[in-house]
């Protein structure tokens, strides 16, 4: 390189209008067609501009440890907007914040028994399965036993979920994944559906087979040959890109990849992200549902084609933002339980005596007065002994809230008709 190109490059560099776009571009993801209107330095076209952008951004952008749709090395550039984001994120989901110690209160039972109900229900739907709410609510509250092998999988996979604190502190390993997928798997038959894939750039077949993907998915659990300052929700969207592109299990892949992103958030310190309905935000996102400017692009804009490569900024910005859509609704409906509760509670002191187990089961009764309710699932849920839960609901029963009968050999408590003029005091309570 002749020194007139040198001087003319930092030239270019130094020039006022290359400086204001390098800045934009670094504040946030800068689309062609927003770049193109911007003002460019003298004697450069838009393109040119656009170009050399492009690849000083390439020099300090992070890499996928894949590649990508047609063997396309995908990197992505840390934009403020993407970092303030993360930030976000990390202060709101880790061990000892506010929402982390929430969602260990007794107060917000009811909410999490609803959260993996919604949460068993989408990763059906990652493999082609479509089980109605109240069906699946039914078998993982233990009102009746599953039926179908799709209610057996959803079983299967909500027990799963509670397994995976014993794995927290073991390294990830591709044997483990297995021994995860078998639990899944275990009386579910064989899978006849076709797993769901989106139908853009983003998804395609991948040259990873069975064992190097399960390999390099063991490794981004682990965190192992990756930045250190990646962010575990940007590498749970890389384990769920490995599932769904290349299919390493023989079946279930995305009931497993939805597992293995939640032991990822734990294993990174990060719990509450386990409870944010993140697979569900991206379903939305890339069925239409959720679009600009909810977030800042569509599926079809989300990834750019740079000289033979996949700049996934756009992509990754979008990631973050469905985050943190979902992680804003799961703290405001916290809020909300948990406020309803103890005006709840406080109504109820001067009049009833119960305990707070008592108390979300009259909460789910006002919610749903066509509840069933049985001891086992009481007490699989408040985590007490049979007799405990067994004085609990016929506890109730003779506070005169629900109703017994016996069915087959178990007991089943319903909610007695005009349990809401019941508990619903002068004061206009709607817990």
């Amino acid at each position: 390189m002749s020194d007139e190109m040198v001087r003319n490059f930092i030239g270019l560099l130094k020039d006022p209008a290359f400086a204001a776009l390098c800045k934009q571009a670094n504040e946030s993801p800068l689309s062609w067609n927003a770049f193109k209107k911007m003002p460019m330095p003298p004697g450069l076209s838009a393109d040119q501009a656009w170009r050399v952008l492009n690849a000083i951004r390439r020099q300090t952008a992070v890499l996928l440890p894949f590649f990508g749709t047609s063997g396309r090395q995908g990197w992505y550039s840390a934009t403020r907007s993407i970092q303030a984001s993360l930030d976000d994120i990390s202060r709101r989901c880790h061990e000892g914040s506010w929402l982390d110690l929430a969602t260990k209160s007794r107060n917000t039972v009811y909410f999490l028994i609803e959260a993996h109900v919604n949460d068993a229900v989408t990763g059906l739907r990652e493999d082609g399965l479509n089980l109605g709410y109240e069906k699946a609510r039914e078998v993982l509250r233990g009102e009746r036993g599953p039926e179908a092998s799709e209610e057996v999988l959803l079983l299967n996979g909500h027990r799963a979920v509670w397994e995976l604190e014993r794995y927290r502190d073991a390294p990830c390993t591709p044997e483990l994944i297995w021994d995860i997928y078998r639990q899944v798997a275990k009386g579910a038959g064989e899978q006849t559906s076709l797993s769901s894939r989106q139908a853009s750039v983003l998804w395609g077949s991948n040259r990873f087979d069975s064992t190097a993907s399960l390999l390099l998915i063991a490794r981004l659990v682990n965190g192992e040959g990756v930045d250190s300052a990646e962010h575990p929700l940007l590498l749970a969207m890389a384990v769920r890109f490995l599932f769904m592109s290349t299919f390493p299990l023989p079946a279930w892949n995305g009931v497993v990849s939805s597992l293995i992103m939640k032991l990822l958030f734990l294993k990174s310190r990060l719990p509450v992200l386990a409870f944010v309905p993140i697979l569900e935000a991206c379903r939305e996102w890339e069925q239409g549902i959720i679009r600009p400017p909810a977030v800042a692009a569509s599926v079809k804009g989300s990834s750019i084609l740079i000289d033979d490569e996949i700049d996934y900024t756009v992509y990754v910005t979008v990631m973050t933002q469905l985050a943190q859509l979902k992680l804003d609704e799961v703290e405001g409906e916290l809020k909300r339980v948990i406020k309803r509760d103890q005006v709840f509670s406080q109504t109820l002191r001067d009049d009833l005596d119960i305990n707070h187990r008592q108390r979300t089961v009259l909460q789910m009764s006002l919610s749903n007065p066509a509840a069933v309710f049985r001891i086992e699932s009481h007490r699989k849920t408040h985590r007490v002994v049979y007799a405990t839960a067994r004085a609990d609901l016929l506890g109730l029963v003779g506070m005169g809230f629900l109703e017994c009968r016996r069915v087959k050999r178990a007991f089943e408590f319903t909610v007695v008709p005009g349990i809401r003029q019941m508990l619903v005091g002068p004061a206009g309570l709607r817990p």
